[in-house]
């Protein structure tokens, strides 16, 4: 059991070092797009915007689907925001993989904590949740001094590269170690109701 947060730790890892990544590539980014200080913040504010907005469907998809099956999707779609925001040749580009990237970790703390609550028992699931979460924050530590040297290292279209192997690295790993309860798989075949905001 406890392998299927450990996967799970990972992917918050990456989560919180896209949310603060920024911080380390906007001087480079200004330099080779000629940003001002308003692209800059609307690159930096469209990650929190979709990530936000993203929450309620994903928790009604959570409950019917389950974290594993989940997250393997939106992690498809970071890593598609990855891609594309390290290949950009223009703004828009680099805002629609920064949205993507949002979106793709919008997840990541509810599915663990969907997670935690599937796979252990009540009187371990705070301490579980503290674990993941406390793991998890490291990656805004990642984005401070390791990615300032990786930055010196490949710059920062290189290391968009790395993210994204990471992320796909990542969600293969979900797939394989996050086991599938038998609940989520009974409703994902036999919930047909559709989902809307009044269900929720």
């Amino acid at each position: 059991m406890s392998s299927s947060p450990n996967a799970d730790t990972h992917f918050r890892h990456l989560a919180y070092l896209f949310r603060t990544i920024n911080a380390a590539i906007s001087p480079a980014l200004a330099a080779d797009f000629g940003l001002d200080a308003a692209e800059t913040g609307l690159l930096a504010s469209v990650y929190f915007l979709v990530f936000g907005l993203a929450q309620i469907p994903i928790g009604a998809f959570l409950d019917r689907f389950g974290p594993r099956r989940v997250q393997g999707v939106l992690l498809v779609i970071a890593a598609g925001g990855a891609t594309l925001f390290g290949t950009a040749s223009s703004f828009p580009e680099l805002l629609v993989g920064r949205a993507m990237i949002g979106l793709g970790v919008a997840g990541s703390l509810m599915a663990g904590l969907k997670t935690v609550a599937t796979w252990f028992p009540s009187e371990r699931v705070a301490l579980a949740n503290g674990w993941m979460i406390m793991l998890g924050s490291l990656g805004a530590v990642t984005a401070t001094a390791p990615t300032d040297w990786l930055l010196e290292l490949v710059g920062w279209r290189g290391l968009f590269e790395l993210l994204t192997i990471a992320t796909v690295a990542v969600a293969g790993l979900i797939y394989m170690v996050v086991p599938e309860s038998v609940a989520d798989s009974e409703v994902a075949a036999t919930d047909r109701k559709p989902l809307t905001l009044w269900s929720i």
